[in-house]
């Protein structure tokens, strides 16, 4: 008879020779061996233990027991085969568990996320709702500030007032805030809060002409402190003011020309009258010669 039994220490399922077993079916004799070939023929022959080889009292777990060998390694083949898919289903369920434990820290992880950006759209619905407050206080600073200038008299009186450090600091703070996109629209802004278009035409950078010097001003230099809260160089700052005012002035020019060129001549009324009642001369020397 053999029997196919589990060897504990080493869960390795094998065929062994049936008079090897403890009668209670829980140890079993097993060959010193070293080579499968010599153990298989060992079982095969149903070997008796020798204790002067030293063979070992293990551990088992019984499977049955069968008439031949052929039958005996056959249920082994089945119990190991048996064993591979537990041992690849409890793989399977292993990494199953670590996939539902990676995809909970993943939502964990997504909620977490969630919720701050949540909290981030609040808060900027929140800093988009403030602009009007803010936009409220720009408009009182302005105003306060006496902004935009109007004429050369305002231009001379703020001169004085920037002598002042605090009122400077306060021009500087106020121009500073003026919010753009590249120190072109940075620039283009402050100027057209401090000046209006009419009195662009007044200026030009150094004065040239019958033009007034903007770079003499206090209010110039004001502009450059402000501009470099933004980054912008004095170089750059100096660069798009000189383009600021050239550029307001002309338009203001053209928009003058254009408006001129629209407006009737003195002479165009009395021509068109002109014009139009010579045909009635004409039909009434015709009448007349008649």
């Amino acid at each position: 008879m053999y029997a196919v039994v589990t060897l504990e220490d080493s869960d390795e399922v094998m065929v062994a020779a049936s008079d090897w077993l403890s009668l209670d079916k829980t140890q079993c004799y097993w060959p010193p061996f070293r080579s499968q070939e010599k153990c298989t023929e060992a079982v095969k022959n149903s070997l008796c233990p020798s204790t002067d080889e030293k063979w070992e009292m293990l551990h088992i777990v019984f499977h049955g027991c069968y008439d031949t060998f052929e039958k005996a390694d056959e249920r082994k083949e089945g119990i190991k085969q048996r064993e591979r898919l537990l041992a690849t289903e409890r793989i399977a369920t292993d990494d199953k568990d670590d996939i539902l434990q990676m995809l909970r820290g993943i939502k964990s992880k997504v909620d977490e996320n969630s919720t701050m950006l949540k909290k981030l759209v609040n808060d900027t619905l929140v800093s988009d709702a403030a602009p009007s407050s803010t936009s409220m206080q720009s408009k009182d600073m302005k105003s306060n500030l006496n902004l935009p200038l109007l004429s050369i008299e305002d231009v001379q009186r703020l001169e004085r007032e920037l002598k002042v450090a605090t009122t400077r600091k306060k021009y500087v703070k106020y121009l500073s805030e003026l919010t753009a996109f590249g120190r072109k629209d940075v620039i283009k802004n402050m100027m057209q809060d401090v000046l209006t278009n009419d009195l662009v035409k007044e200026f030009n950078w150094t004065g040239k002409g019958d033009k007034k010097p903007f770079s003499r001003l206090v209010l110039a230099d004001v502009i450059k402190d402000a501009a470099s809260i933004h980054s912008i160089t004095k170089g750059d700052c100096i660069a798009e003011i000189k383009k600021y005012l050239t550029y307001t002035a002309s338009r203001s020019l053209k928009r003058q020309r254009d408006k001129a060129h629209l407006l009737p001549s003195a002479g165009s009324g009395t021509e068109c009258s002109n014009i139009t009642s010579q045909p009635h001369l004409e039909d009434s020397s015709q009448s007349n010669s008649i």
